[in-house]
């Protein structure tokens, strides 16, 4: 199967905190993957660390097998990062023209646009400024422009934060969508329910290290449990934590 995406050995130092440290995976055409794990276990790092973001203190990425160092891999991804930030003034319709320019898109990327906007709803919004929208709409805008260039390599932070409902379902609709025409998907999220619906693997985090990784039914069976959110709590030692009905039932 097409490698879209290869990391191998990857770690990331701040000073004398190790991030992430010793990564190990892969996301192959056409499937979807899911970085799972809590706050600060290193999911946003190790996405900054592909795209281009941030330096890897060790190891090797490299997308559609070039090294991400190379301007050849930068423009074989679409990346949506946890916050949008920049730009603020341009319109939704200047936001997206600007990176059909830049990435020298196909004209095929307007009619995915438009598609994708008419599918969250913000078709009408094509002349508002950004800065006037919510953070879920701007993380919306973000999103549709990444998707409409159809890249090999589709990088989503925090897939789900923000969105409400009915665009946490379209959102999953598109990555499937985009990853039967190919494009590899990788995104991070806390969103155990999302993950277990939309991944193909899940690799679980803890303190910038893999813990597991594989399909849903995989790690169920592994842990003997019977969802994600159980395989979760498992694999990071939190079974048999505090009571809490017994805690608010304590006089």
């Amino acid at each position: 199967m097409n490698k879209r995406l290869y990391v191998e050995g990857v770690g990331k130092l701040f000073g004398g905190f190790s991030a992430i440290n010793g990564l190990d995976f892969g996301v192959d055409a056409g499937r979807v993957v899911g970085l799972v794990g809590p706050n600060g276990c290193g999911k946003t790092t190790t996405l900054r660390c592909i795209v281009g973001l941030l330096e890897p203190s060790a190891g090797r990425i490299e997308i559609n097998g070039v090294p991400t160092t190379r301007r050849e891999a930068r423009a074989a991804l679409g990346y949506v990062p946890d916050y949008p930030s920049g730009l603020a003034e341009l319109t939704v319709g200047e936001f997206l023209d600007l990176v059909r320019t830049l990435y020298q898109a196909e004209p095929v990327y307007d009619e995915r646009a438009h598609a994708l906007l008419t599918a969250f709803s913000l078709e009408s919004r094509r002349k508002t400024m950004l800065v006037a929208l919510s953070l879920g709409m701007r993380r919306i805008v973000s999103f549709v422009a990444a998707l409409s260039l159809a890249p090999p390599l589709l990088v989503v932070d925090e897939v789900t934060a923000a969105l409400d409902p009915e665009a946490v379902i379209v959102v999953r609709e598109a990555l499937r969508a985009a990853a039967s025409h190919g494009t590899g998907v990788l995104l991070a999220t806390q969103d155990l329910h999302f993950a277990e619906r939309s991944c193909d693997e899940v690799i679980l985090l803890s303190a910038g290290r893999m813990i597991a990784a594989g399909s849903v039914d995989e790690l169920s069976a592994r842990y003997q449990a019977a969802s994600l959110e159980e395989v979760f709590m498992t694999a990071l030692g939190k079974s048999g934590s505090v009571d809490l009905k017994q805690v608010f039932g304590a006089r």
